[in-house]
């Protein structure tokens, strides 16, 4: 039996929705960029110390406070450009008369 197929018109999207998506996602990239600075602060102030120890503890305490405000920071960008990625996308759906959708229920 052929499952039904229904065709829904999607005309806009709440843009806080499509904010919080970008800024979580700009939010998990700058976790990624503050872990890469930490490693690379770590091995800079090793070097400079020549000391192991003194350099972890320095390039950890850097790479720490990076590893929160980063991705802060991103979050905070990402959540701008993602309202106004919703904003530019209500406007669009609405004058071009919208995405078809077509859903199938499945068994």
């Amino acid at each position: 039996m052929a499952a039904n197929k229904l065709n829904k018109k999607v005309t806009g999207v709440k843009s806080s929705t499509v904010a919080m998506f970008e800024g979580v996602f700009a939010a998990i990239l700058g976790l990624g960029v503050a872990i890469l600075y930490s490693l690379q602060s770590t091995i800079t102030y090793t070097q400079e110390t020549e000391r192991l120890l003194g350099g972890m503890v320095f390039g950890v305490s850097v790479g720490i406070i990076s590893m929160i405000v980063v991705p802060l920071v991103y979050f905070a960008i990402g959540w701008v450009i993602g309202y106004f990625h919703g904003f530019i996308f209500n406007v669009v759906a609405e004058n071009s008369g919208g995405i078809v959708l077509r859903i199938e229920d499945q068994k």
